[in-house]
């Protein structure tokens, strides 16, 4: 099979002004010094995640953030909630861009003002994020999101917002890679360092499956009828689900749709 081009629903905002990479570093979690491509994670004062984007440096000083599953008005709202008198601008380009993976090739090739960043999203392929303008990437054919969203859900991958929303603390849902622990201050950083040093949570993001159709929103409950968690992301028999962190793997609850096995904590790929 050769190479596919599976789109990415995702909204792409330029952030420019003198002040972006310092006002950057000081509001997300990842560390932006290195100038290197990162995943970032915006959380409010309370550890709560808001977003997550891909930022990617540009050479005159400028970030594209790259937000999958999320409006540009909603990240451009979330990034510049606290400029007050940086020079900071952020703007929708969604339209100038297209993301999403590639799978099939350890080079693929790029189209004029396109970018490739080597992902560990899927397990044994050759998978590339790729960044560029709208349309396939050279030679590449149409792949389907329905296949790689299973895929996704099978390998325990989890997503903002669907897994882990306003509501979730990272490390509840698999993400604390995406927390630099050593950066310096950031909105939310006292919090994780509290998480972290007391380890602490009482839900944790875990695989599950079952001998039928699931659906995103389902409540699964113990066998005395108690409420152990909420179904997150769901296609076909298998889902994403954050249920409390007594429940060990292997555990069955029960839900509307039949019972629900517990898998292993969903995780960033590695």
């Amino acid at each position: 099979m050769g190479m596919r081009f599976v789109s990415v629903p995702a909204s792409v905002v330029r952030v420019t002004g003198e002040d972006a990479a310092a006002y950057l570093q000081g509001q997300c979690t990842a560390d932006l010094r290195p100038g290197a491509p990162t995943h970032a994670l915006w959380l409010n004062r309370k550890g709560r995640t808001l977003a997550c984007t891909f930022i990617v440096p540009e050479p005159e000083g400028s970030f594209l953030l790259v937000a999958e599953r999320a409006t540009a008005a909603k990240v451009i709202g979330v990034v510049t909630a606290n400029v007050i008198a940086d020079d900071v601008a952020a703007s929708d380009e969604s339209a100038r861009w297209s993301w999403g993976m590639i799978l099939g090739s350890a080079e693929p090739p790029l189209a004029i003002g396109a970018q490739a960043f080597a992902s560990a999203w899927l397990p044994d392929h050759d998978v590339h994020a790729y960044l560029g303008p709208p349309g396939l990437p050279p030679g590449c054919a149409a792949g389907d999101f329905a296949v790689l969203e299973r895929e996704r859900v099978l390998a325990g991958t989890p997503v903002v917002p669907d897994d882990c929303g306003e509501g979730e603390f990272p490390q509840e849902c698999g993400l604390d890679a995406w927390v630099c622990h050593d950066k310096g201050c950031y909105l939310g950083q006292e919090v994780m360092a509290r998480i972290r040093s007391m380890g602490t949570l009482r839900r944790v993001l875990r695989r599950v499956t079952a001998a039928q159709g699931l659906v995103t929103g389902l409540g699964l409950r113990t066998a005395d009828g108690r409420l152990a968690g909420t179904l997150r992301s769901a296609i076909g028999d298998v889902g994403l689900a954050l249920v409390s962190t007594d429940l060990p793997e292997g555990a069955e609850l029960a839900s509307d749709a039949g019972p629900v096995r517990l898998g292993p904590p969903a995780v960033l790929p590695s």
